[in-house]
């Protein structure tokens, strides 16, 4: 199933020349009849010889370049086997449409110079050199959506295309209301565990410290703020990041129960202060992972279904009760030409990038997780596999508003990393974080 409508075909015109002949007839008389003179008898000459046929030249049919703005996370010709593919998909394109060809442009994803700033800059100076497809941060959608530089998709979408997506992937892609980007690819955080050593899954805080092996994750904060980690954790406790008015806020009743079970990890041994201070990213958690410490760590998706081997397996990060939730990143594809006829073409390639076919093996090939059903039914995973996968997409959220988690995120990782060394109880911790929102 794709997710966009049918382009449109030109007409030709024939025309008709029709030449006309003209006979003149030419008659003599008089009184006298006088005999005609003998006309002397034509020689006969050689025939000339027989024109060759001239073939019309075919008329030469005009190309039409589609331009495709693209951040360097995904750009075709990087290496790799996810860029390979993308690159022979937009090759294959070309193949299957004569007239089309499409030119890629690898931009920075964000900041100066990047694919937001380059937009804004051409639309006020040089509207002719903006990109009909653009390949974005999902986050960005609301700024470029924002700024009229992106057109809505929902006239163009099939009918079966709402359904299809995870919801997540729905939300993510519009903006007050309208959708206005297409999820190629997402990322999120998940655990990755070592089963030889548990007899199932850890889902639940209970199993994490009762373990008899440790946790790794990011309790260092990535710049200042919050991991997505103990987000998740605060989150799937029922925590809410705003009010009823949507302003930041915190739970504070969740923020000690989260604490507490870092608290009864630290006790336990399941969790080394030290240990998860040093990590600021998640990607330091899984490297040291992978280096043979610890039995269960966070991980991103991006690298789990890349680099994973034998010994280790997936599952959602354990919450209180064991319900899978995850935070989402992604990747929205995203038009922007306005010519009726251009966005037909540019359509084409949009929808051509989004079957479930194509979608699956690039982001599998990538690593990235689809944003629709049936490109997850496409992965080339086990069963067992796939119900993970499934899952945490189902229950996968769009992330926070910055605003909010630029808010909420400082004072939840003060309140952390007092915690952790030992300079807090978990109330205590939980009174200073809400102490520092409402400063």
């Amino acid at each position: 199933m794709s997710i966009l409508g049918d382009g449109r075909r030109p007409q030709r015109w024939r025309h008709l020349v029709v030449g006309l002949a003209v006979l003149t007839l030419v008659g003599c008389g008089g009184p006298t009849l006088t005999p005609l003179p003998v006309l002397p008898t034509d020689t006969p000459t050689e025939p000339g010889p027989t024109p060759t046929a001239t073939a019309t030249p075919k008329p030469t049919p005009v190309i039409l370049t589609l331009e495709l703005w693209v951040p360097e996370d995904l750009d075709p010709y990087a290496g790799g086997e996810g860029s390979a593919l993308l690159a022979q998909q937009l090759s294959e394109f070309s193949d299957a449409h004569p007239s089309l060809q499409v030119e890629v442009v690898v931009k920075r994803a964000h900041g100066r110079g990047g694919l937001i700033d380059f937009m804004r800059t051409a639309r006020d100076a040089a509207p002719s050199v903006l990109p009909d497809l653009v390949l974005l941060d999902a986050s960005d959608l609301a700024t470029v959506a924002g700024s009229g530089l992106v057109q809505p998709l929902d006239d163009f979408l099939a009918p079966s295309a709402e359904d299809d997506r995870f919801p997540f992937a729905a939300t993510m892609g519009k903006v007050e209301g309208k959708t206005v980007g297409a999820i190629l690819g997402a990322d999120m955080q998940h655990l990755a565990y070592r089963p030889a050593t548990f007899a199932a899954p850890p889902l639940t805080w209970s199993d994490v410290v009762s373990a008899p092996t440790s946790f790794l994750f990011p309790a260092g904060g990535y710049d200042g703020r919050v991991n997505d980690a103990t987000l998740v954790q605060y989150l799937g406790a029922g925590g809410k990041l705003t009010d009823a008015e949507g302003n930041p806020a915190l739970d504070e009743e969740i923020l000690v129960d989260v604490f507490d079970f870092y608290s009864r990890c630290i006790t336990n041994t399941v969790i080394a202060p030290t240990q998860v201070l040093t990590a600021t990213h998640v990607d330091q958690a899984w490297e040291a992972f992978k280096e043979g410490n610890g039995g269960m760590t966070v991980v991103r998706a991006s690298r789990y279904w890349l680099e994973a081997d034998e010994t280790m397996a997936a599952a959602p990060i354990p919450t209180r009760n064991g319900h899978p939730l995850t935070i989402a990143r992604g990747w929205a594809l995203a038009l922007v030409c306005e010519d009726p006829e251009r966005q037909a073409s540019a359509l084409q390639l949009a929808d051509w990038l989004t079957t479930p076919e194509r979608n699956a093996s690039w982001t599998q090939a990538a690593g990235y997780l689809p944003g629709t059903r049936s490109a997850l039914r496409l992965w080339k995973v086990s069963e067992q596999e796939r119900t993970v996968l499934r899952d945490l997409l189902e229950a996968a959220m769009p992330p926070p508003r910055t605003v909010v988690i630029e808010t909420v995120g400082l004072p939840m990782q003060h309140a952390l990393t007092d915690l952790l060394r030992g300079v807090a109880s978990p109330e205590e911790a939980a009174a200073s974080a809400m102490e520092a929102l409402r400063r």
